[in-house]
């Protein structure tokens, strides 16, 4: 799983999804939940799917 700072580029306006066109003009449209992760990256989580007792690794992206 990814979290990530923003849905989308607010500078490219890059993959802004249909339903989300009007609110794209607005500021900070594209972060809806308002989580940031570190310096405006993205945290992954990733989970062992052939023994679920490993503990999940975290890994983050600035």
């Amino acid at each position: 799983m990814t979290v990530a700072s923003k849905e989308w580029d607010g500078g490219s306006r890059s993959w802004i999804p249909l339903e989300d066109l009007a609110a794209s003009q607005e500021m900070d449209a594209n972060l809806p939940t308002q989580v940031i992760v570190g310096r405006w990256g993205s945290m992954n989580v990733f989970l062992c799917q052939a023994d679920p007792t490993h503990p999940p690794q975290l890994s983050f992206q600035g």
